[in-house]
């Protein structure tokens, strides 16, 4: 990830600073890849892109020279952090160089991948949705996707159920999920400090602190170890003051001091877990909240997209018709033929029906009845399917090529739905009509013996 120049004289007065965040696809250092190659895996988008864009085309004056220059050492620490894993100072450092230019590309960009890692999905997709808009850069286009994709609903299911079985009391599943998505993704922070606090609240701290190592790991200066440092402090301080008690009080204070400490510690511990939930609480409810919010937009996406498919069918059907209109039969036939080999079952229905109604051919005329009559069998349009076989059957006799085929489906297709009497008349219309056909077969016969 590039440095910031801090040459002054670079910068020109009439522009605002939307250097190129550049990310070259071959890269040795982990952390990096870390921060190029996380898997979203979610929750929400806090601000709706009307507001982002709302600030974007607001009229605010462009960033000085010194004050760039000043947002540029900003973010440089923060990336020279990042490098070296203290992913939280730099968070600091990157929202500091933000608030002195908030325009800048680059520093957006990297907030977008910091906030990533730490799980602030929300703030993750607005700088990133906020860098597109000022420079639509393929850095910020690539994460936004990513942000709104299926792929990413499928983890934010995942990630929401984790937090709802603690809630739930089922600490296993609940961990068995965040394993699995540590393993997919290692250098996401959230669930290796969820972890950590679960197993805290089990009282397994063997396992608690197995985490708390790999946290070191992706995040050295996590806000989680500060709170530890301070409890064992304060448990450090309190066996001191047991120890001195120790050489000066008896026997039966000592064991005082002893049921004392030992209700102390459930206290303590009651407290830890009273904290774990209620931490726990808020996420799901920011999870709900942001289900509902991406819900809205799916819905108001979705009603745009289904018009715009209106608009698109009723531009496809237009043309369609125009080209039957202007076709000869022969054309047409032909190329409901082709459309009967691809699948396209509705669309050759409805040229074999403009044959029907506008050819002249008895050839074309009766095989596209027929041809009419089978397709909606197929389709499962009983009705329709009926109707034609009638109409070639009514139309045609025994010495046309489909009369007797007519005769056999429309007889099959009765039985088949359940109409044991419809289907024996047709096959003894056939025996009368066409006693040489083939269909007269055993098949048939049997169907006339049942009662």
């Amino acid at each position: 990830m590039p440095r910031k120049i801090l040459d002054i004289s670079l910068i020109e007065d009439n522009k605002s600073d939307l250097t190129f965040f550049n990310i070259e696809e071959e890269e040795t250092n982990e952390t990096l890849k870390a921060l190029k190659q996380s898997y979203v895996t979610t929750n929400y988008k806090d601000e709706t892109i009307l507001n982002l864009q709302n600030t974007l085309n607001s009229s605010s004056e462009d960033t000085s020279k010194e004050l760039k220059i000043e947002s540029y050492k900003r973010y440089n620490n923060a990336l020279d952090l990042a490098h070296k894993n203290y992913i939280t100072s730099a968070c600091d450092f990157i929202e500091n160089a933000l608030e002195i230019n908030p325009k800048d590309v680059d520093i957006l960009n990297l907030k977008g991948l910091l906030t990533l890692l730490k799980c602030d999905f929300s703030k993750s997709f607005e700088s990133f949705y906020t860098a597109m808009c000022y420079g639509n850069n393929e850095l910020s286009r690539k994460y936004v996707d990513m942000l709104s994709s299926d792929e990413f609903k499928v983890f934010l299911g995942r990630y929401n159920h984790s937090i709802r079985f603690i809630n739930e009391e089922l600490n296993h599943e609940s961990i068995h999920i965040l394993d699995n998505i540590i393993e997919e993704d290692p250098y996401l922070i959230e669930p290796y400090v969820i972890l950590s606090l679960l197993y805290d609240k089990l009282g397994d701290i063997k396992k608690k602190e197995g985490y708390l190592q790999n946290l070191r790991v992706v995040d050295k200066d996590n806000s989680l170890f500060e709170e530890d440092k301070k409890e064992d402090t304060l448990e450090e301080k309190e066996d001191v003051k047991i120890k001195n008690k120790k050489k000066n009080i008896l026997p039966y204070v000592l064991v005082g001091c002893l049921v004392l400490g030992i209700g102390g510690y459930f206290v303590h511990s009651k407290n830890k877990i009273d904290d774990l939930n209620s931490k726990l609480t808020q996420k799901e409810d920011k999870l709900d909240e942001a289900d509902k919010q991406l819900t809205q937009k799916e819905e108001i996406l979705k009603e745009k997209e289904d018009e715009l498919d209106k608009v698109k069918n009723e531009e496809k059907e237009a043309e369609v018709k125009v080209e039957i209109l202007v076709s000869d039969e022969e054309t047409l036939y032909n190329d409901a033929l082709n459309m009967k080999k691809n699948n396209d079952y509705k669309g050759a229905i409805e040229r074999f029906k403009h044959v029907i109604t506008s050819g002249k051919s008895k050839k074309y005329i009766s095989e596209s009845i027929y041809q009419v009559a089978l397709l909606n069998e197929k389709l499962g349009n009983k009705e329709d399917a009926v109707k034609y076989y009638n109409k070639y059957i009514n139309t045609y006799t025994s010495k046309d090529q489909y009369y007797d085929d007519a005769f056999y489906q429309l007889g099959m297709l009765y039985y088949n739905d359940g109409d044991l009497e419809k289907a024996q008349n047709t096959f003894y219309g056939l025996k009368n009509e066409d006693p040489d056909s083939m269909y007269n077969n055993s098949k048939v016969k049997e169907i006339l013996k049942e009662r």
